[in-house]
This record gives structure tokens, C-alpha cells and sequence, in this order.
């Protein structure tokens, strides 16, 4: 059974790496083979399973009666989740109900709703939506909306234009939420508690996930291991003190009732969390613990781990593309790795110094932490981007505070709470003595964005210096002595040549005739990075929404990160239009020795006029515009070349500057061609004229276009000109980012869906459709 097991959860495990998943004409053959193979090839067997399963759950989360098209749809469903909200806006997660649906996954959607109503989690609403697809903007190093959509079982997004309240049917847990959230709201350290005691996280502030993230404590408000196996200690603790001391018994009726009631407290306070991928790892590990307690049978701490997984992972097989759910089971594995690897002590006895126990609990305490510091921050690395390079002295601090302190106090108010609200009243003095215990941890967020170097980027070139040195570690540290010889030392040393190269690079003044320009995926609007010799010059930042979305903070920071680009010569801002220039304060912030190339008033900076500029050995020249000029036909246009290949900046110039563009090549007997082009104003009609197109003669053409963006940008028409004339054309909207490889007389293009991370869940999905079936 183990080895079933240990298929299934591989198999499912390696599916974040799967380029598509298999048709669904396939799955009777699969699923036969997996029978036939059970008794000779378990492993086989659990492996061919898995992939029925996924496929089978996301064939039955895909909704083939939902329409393509943009127009208004009608869909009832129950608001499982208020996600955000501010003045305006408010954005909500729904199950959709289904009249013939019995069995297989709910699917969800994801909408937002202009000045909405007043909304309860639990109400039942007939909704008129105008339906958009999960797909989102896809770059190196930038959030990957529509993975996290899709582990959340979200098919689908819309914009609501009229809603009809059916029925509110709230559950406990919402109620409670309901009840409880005004009070806590009250309380400096209310948002926190509510995530300690129920799971919720809407109370939390961006500025606070941001301290959490810096100091490497976010897990502490995800309920998790740590907070139901303190839970349930203490539940287990008090009633076996309580029988023993009232009801003594000489069998193991206490223990076994203490068992029963401690496990039913874990499963309750795991529904109050709302039974999270986090929640359900730690639940179904304590139950097994218990369950095999109570049958007095013996099984290891990794067969107890692996049965979790292939329970969370048959429970919800798309739990695999969630943050939580890898840092969850990594936590877990260090934490068994650790102890199954401390030396062996002796029971403490009279003879034996209660000391030297305490000194050899703090010594595997400290083992646990750095452990999980430097584990988890790996961890962290390939999937943020970067780690925090303080949390290992602050989970030293944070942790045993909140599992003998604030944990337990902040439980037990909740229970006083509850009890006082079923009596008539609300008494929330023990959670306000819970709120005050939270201070010192309060002052610790408070100073973690002054601390020096609290978020440390990891490009992904030292990440993967990094898991090449850590394989070649433990290869070395897991190698039998009698086979360390003079080979295995040649061996070892391919895993570090990766460390040799990367400082070789950094330190060697080498120069690279290849560079590479990036089309990064920002929507509806413009970001180019031109990347030479690990240095940037920035074309361009994309919109800037509210007061907290930027694409400059979403995409192009963590993109320089992630490439390790750490010096910007140059940021040029094309226009004063939102979906070029939204993003230049976030720049300005981020890169204070940039020099900026624009004629945008308020940014400075030199004026763009004709000019020629060499950076590393590249040629920029500014064509136009000759006079400051307002609105589209105003925007920078730049063209880059290395002497044999060239890119075409035009920002969203229209008819009447490509004319004077024409104009002033003829005149300067200069040519306009160039291999690449970056369309103007988006594939607007009012630009890409036939003259245009037959000047530059480009080889490739890229849109910056969103997705079904309501402009309808690139527009056909202009489409249909360019493939008259056999030009390859991209999409960012359809294929995310677009980075073009410039290398002597070669040119490479590599795009995010197809060649960056070529992975199911990152390719174009229809709405409501994650897999298709045919």
C-alpha cells in the first residue's frame, strides 16, 4: 500500500511540471492500467491513478455550459469568501450552484462588484456577470494569478452588473466570523487574532503582510501544525488531568476519551480555519497519530507524513500549485529530518540534571529553527523570488511565545466569547488580554522594514546555484564512506561549477556580444526591459491603479530581481498616458540613479529629442519627437541596434508621426528598417499604415495588447496587414511576456506560455474551462 501511495503522491507532485494534461479519451485505458498494475507494480499503479485523478477532477471543475463570449451572463451562486473591498469596489468568491450537480468539485468564480451592496458570506444571490477568463499576466519573477486561482478551484472571473438576493444560509463558522470581526476590528492586534482563531485573514493589511513576509513569520497566521497541535496538546492535557484527578480509572478509558475529545477539537477548530491545505496536512497527520495510538500500532514519522499527502493530495489534487501546501510539507519533512537525525539521549532519571534536559531541548529547538530557516527560505526563494534573511532569529523569539502564550489565550477567549454571546452578552476581556500579549510581536513587524536587508532577492541565477550546491551536499553527506574516492570528488565538483561560473561572471570584466530584449505582460499597456551585460535600461512602466496596484511593483521589479539586473541606466517614459507612465514613481523609488529620457513635466529628467547615445556598446538612438508635443503622436521613439540587428520603440504614435518618421529617414538618407517591432499604439487602427509597415520591414512584430482587453486591441484589420506581408506577429495578452535574444546575426524568441514555463495551468484557458476535453 505504501508504494501505491508513494506513486499517487509523486506522480501528483510532478504535475507541476507537466506540459498538458493527457485527453480525456484516455483516462478508461489509464485507469485500467492502474488496476492491472496494483498487484505487480504498485508504484506504476499509484502513478497511472494520479493522473485520472487530476485530469477527472479537472474535467469536472470544467463548466462546458458556461458561454465564451463577453456578454452577460446569469449564475447562481453562495459568496464563499469576501476577498477585498475599499470605497468602491469589492471583489467576492462564489460557488456556483448547480441544479443537476451531485457529485465531483465545486467551481468557484472570482468577481467584482462596483458600490455593491451590503453582502454576507453565506447569502445566495442571482448574479448577472459580464464573464471573464482566469488568465492572467505571466512574467519571470511576477505573481502567477491564474495558478493560484486554479489551486483555489476559481474557473472563471466577472465584472457583476446587477445581482438578485435569493436566500442567506450562513454557517457556524461564517456567523462567527461575522460576529466576531467587529469587535476583534477594535483591538490594534484584532486582524491577527482573527487569523489565529478563525482562519480569516480580510482584517490584514498589504503594509502587514508585507512585515510578515520580511520577517519571515507569515506562518504564524496561517493556521497550521503548530497552531492545532497546540490546540489539541492542551485539549488532551486538561481533560486527562480532569479524569485522572475526578474520575480515575486503572484501563485506558481517560486516555482514550481524552484521545476522542481532543481529536474532535482538532477537527473543530480545523472547520473554524476552514479547513485550509495547511489545516488539512496537520489534521490528518494528528489523526493518524491518534488513530494508531489507540490500535497501539507502530508506523515511522515519513509513512505518517506520506499518508497525510496522499490524503490532502486524493482530497484536493490541485492543492500541488498552492505556496502553502509546499511550505507546509517542507516544514514537516525538515522538522521529522531533524529529529530523526539528534543523537539519541537517555530518559531523564534522578541521576540526570533536569538542566542538561532543558540544554538538550534548547539544542534541538535551535536545530528545528535554523533548519526551517534556511529550508524554508529556499523554499521560499523558488516561489517568491526571494527569502527573508532575518527570520531565523525571529522565529527563535516569535514561536514559543505564540505556542505557550498567545495561542492557548487567544483559543480560550474565543471559547469565553462564544459562551458569553449564547448567554446574551459579548465579554472579550481575555482577548483583549490576548491582543496585549501580541504587542512585543507587534513592535517586531513595526521595525522589520528598517532592518537592514529584511527581503533579500534571490535571481534565479543564484537559485540555482544554490539547489546545485545543496544536491551535491546532500549526495555527499548520504554517499557510504567506503565509496568517497578520487571519482566521486569530479563528481561533486559539477554540482559547484555552477558557483565558480556565476562569481567567474561577476567578478571577470567579461563582455557579451548577445542582449536581449523584454516585452514584459502588463495588460493593456507598455513595459520593455533591454537587458545587456546585467544591466537595464527601462522603456515604458505600465498602468498604475489606486493607491496600491502597480505594475512597476507587480511586474518589473521582481522581474529585474529575478533576472539580477541590479543597475537601470536608463528609464524612458514615452507619454504621460496611465498605461505607460503609471508605474514611474515605483521606479523613480526603486532605481534613484536611473537616468530618465522623457518629456513627461513632473518626471524631469532629460528631454526626448534626437539624439545618439552608446550604451554597453549599443547603439540608442532617438528618432523623435523633434518638439514637445502632447498626446499619443509626443511619445519617445527609440531604435536599438548592435550594428547588424535591430528593435523599433514606437510607444502609441500614430498615422501622422510614422509619416514624419518616413519623411525624416528619406531626407537623412537613413533607413527606417529594423528586424523587430514593437506596434504602435497597441495595434491601434489609427497606426500601422501600409507606408509604415513597408519603411521598418519588419521580420517580427509584437503587440503589447491585454487579453480580450475592451479596446480590441490588436485590432484585425491591422493584424491582417502585417500577415499580408508574412510577418510573424506575438501577443502579450496570448503568450505573457516575450523576450527577444539578439545574438550577431541569430535572433531567439522565447515567450513565457511556450517556452519560459510551458505548464498546463499557465496556458489560455476559456472561462470556465481548465481542461479540454476533447
Amino acid at each position: 500500500m505504501n508504494r501505491f501511495i508513494f506513486g499517487f503522491s509523486a506522480t501528483l507532485l510532478s504535475a507541476m511540471l507537466w506540459p498538458s494534461l493527457p485527453s480525456v479519451s484516455y483516462l478508461p485505458y489509464l485507469f485500467v492500467g492502474a488496476i492491472i498494475l496494483y498487484q505487480k507494480a504498485p508504484i506504476y499503479s499509484g502513478g497511472l491513478f494520479a493522473i485520472v485523478w487530476l485530469t477527472g477532477f479537472c474535467l469536472g471543475l470544467s463548466r462546458q455550459d458556461l458561454p465564451v463570449l463577453q456578454q452577460p451572463i446569469q449564475v447562481r451562486g453562495e459568496i464563499i469568501s469576501l476577498v477585498s473591498q475599499n470605497s468602491d469596489w469589492l471583489s467576492l468568491d462564489i460557488s456556483i450552484i448547480k441544479p443537476n450537480l451531485i457529485l465531483g468539485p465545486q467551481a468557484k468564480l472570482r468577481l467584482t462588484w462596483k458600490e455593491p451592496l451590503a453582502v454576507e458570506v453565506g447569502q445566495v444571490w442571482l448574479f448577472t456577470l459580464v464573464p471573464k477568463s482566469i488568465s492572467s499576466v505571466l512574467n519571470q519573477g511576477g505573481y502567477n494569478e491564474q495558478k493560484q486561482l486554479i489551486s483555489q478551484h476559481i474557473v472563471g472571473r466577472g465584472k457583476i452588473v446587477q445581482a438578485e438576493l435569493l436566500e442567506s444560509r450562513p454557517s457556524l463558522r461564517n456567523r462567527l466570523i461575522t460576529q466576531l470581526s467587529p469587535q476583534l476590528s477594535t483591538l490594534p492586534q484584532g486582524d491577527i487574532l482573527l487569523a489565529l482563531i478563525l482562519g480569516d485573514k480580510r482584517l490584514i493589511s498589504q503594509s502587514r503582510w508585507q512585515a510578515l513576509r520580511q520577517t519571515g513569520t507569515g506562518h504564524l497566521v496561517a493556521i497550521s501544525g503548530l497552531h492545532l497541535s497546540v490546540v489539541t496538546a492542551w485539549i488532551y492535557a486538561c481533560t486527562l488531568f480532569a479524569l485522572t484527578r475526578y474520575a480515575p480509572n486503572p484501563s485506558r478509558r481517560n486516555v482514550v476519551l481524552s484521545l476522542v475529545l481532543s481529536g474532535g477539537g482538532a477537527i473543530f477548530y480545523a472547520y473554524l480555519a476552514g479547513f485550509g491545505v495547511s489545516t488539512q496536512r496537520a489534521l490528518v497527520m494528528i489523526l493518524l497519530l491518534m488513530l494508531l495510538s489507540l490500535l497501539k500500532r507502530f508506523s515511522s514519522p515519513w509513512e505518517r507524513l506520506l499518508f497525510a499527502l496522499f490524503v490532502v493530495l486524493l482530497i484536493d489534487p490541485l492543492s500541488c500549485l498552492s505556496a502553502g501546501f509546499w511550505l507546509s510539507f517542507c516544514a514537516l519533512a525538515i522538522i521529522l529530518y531533524t529529529l530523526e537525525t539528534a543523537p539519541q539521549t537517555r530518559p531523564l532519571t534522578e541521576n540526570v540534571n533536569l538542566a542538561v534536559g532543558l540544554g538538550v531541548g534548547l539544542r534541538q529547538f535551535w536545530s528545528i529553527q535554523w533548519r526551517l530557516s534556511l529550508g524554508l527560505g529556499l523554499v521560499q526563494a523558488v516561489l517568491f523570488g526571494g527569502m527573508s534573511i532575518h527570520s531565523l532569529w525571529m522565529n527563535i523569539l516569535v514561536v514559543p511565545w505564540f505556542s505557550f502564550v498567545v495561542i492557548p489565550l487567544a483559543m480560550a477567549g474565543f471559547v469565553l466569547w462564544w459562551l458569553s454571546t449564547l448567554l446574551g452578552s459579548s465579554w472579550i476581556g481575555l482577548l483583549r488580554l490576548s491582543d496585549w500579549m501580541l504587542m512585543p510581536y507587534d513592535k517586531l513587524l513595526d521595525i522589520s522594514g528598517r532592518l537592514p536587508a529584511h527581503w533579500q532577492a534571490v535571481p534565479d541565477s543564484a537559485l540555482a546555484m544554490g539547489l546545485f550546491a545543496l544536491l551535491g551536499g546532500m549526495l555527499w553527506r548520504y554517499i557510504p564512506r567506503q565509496y568517497k574516492y578520487w571519482p566521486w570528488y569530479g563528481v561533486m565538483g559539477c554540482f559547484f561549477m555552477p558557483l565558480i561560473f556565476i562569481v567567474s561572471l561577476k567578478w571577470l570584466p567579461l563582455k557579451s556580444l548577445s542582449w536581449t530584449v523584454h516585452l514584459l505582460d502588463v495588460g493593456q499597456g507598455l513595459a520593455v526591459v533591454v537587458e545587456k551585460d546585467g544591466r537595464g535600461l527601462i522603456y515604458d512602466t505600465g498602468a498604475a491603479f489606486g493607491d496600491d496596484f502597480s505594475y512597476s511593483e507587480r511586474v518589473i521589479v521582481p522581474f529585474l530581481r529575478t533576472k539580477g539586473i541590479e543597475e537601470i541606466d536608463y528609464i524612458v517614459i514615452s507619454h504621460s498616458d496611465n498605461d505607460h507612465a503609471g508605474g514611474a514613481a515605483v521606479l523613480a523609488q526603486a532605481y534613484p540613479q536611473a537616468q530618465w529620457i522623457t518629456d513627461v513635466p513632473n518626471l524631469g529628467g532629460q528631454a526626448c529629442r534626437p539624439n545618439q547615445i552608446e550604451w554597453q556598446s549599443l547603439n540608442v538612438s532617438i528618432l523623435s519627437p523633434n518638439m514637445a508635443i502632447v498626446g499619443n503622436n509626443g511619445s519617445c521613439v527609440l531604435r536599438i541596434d548592435d550594428g547588424q540587428q535591430s528593435i523599433l520603440l514606437t510607444g502609441d504614435i500614430e498615422k501622422e508621426t510614422e509619416a514624419r518618421l518616413i519623411t525624416q529617414a528619406q531626407i537623412q538618407s537613413t533607413p527606417l528598417v529594423n528586424q523587430v517591432l514593437i506596434a504602435p499604439h497597441h495595434g491601434s487602427k489609427t497606426s500601422s499604415t501600409d507606408a509604415f509597415i513597408d519603411a521598418v520591414s519588419p521580420e517580427l512584430v509584437l503587440f503589447p495588447a491585454g487579453l480580450a482587453n475592451r479596446y480590441g486591441f490588436p485590432k484585425p484589420a491591422v493584424v491582417e496587414r502585417y500577415q499580408r506581408r508574412n510577418i510573424m506577429y506575438l501577443t502579450t495578452g496570448e503568450e505573457g511576456q516575450i523576450s527577444v535574444i539578439f545574438q550577431q546575426n541569430e535572433r531567439n524568441v522565447k515567450t513565457y506560455r511556450q517556452d519560459l514555463a510551458p505548464f498546463w495551468y499557465n496556458r489560455l484557458f476559456r472561462f470556465g474551462d481548465l481542461i479540454n476535453p476533447e
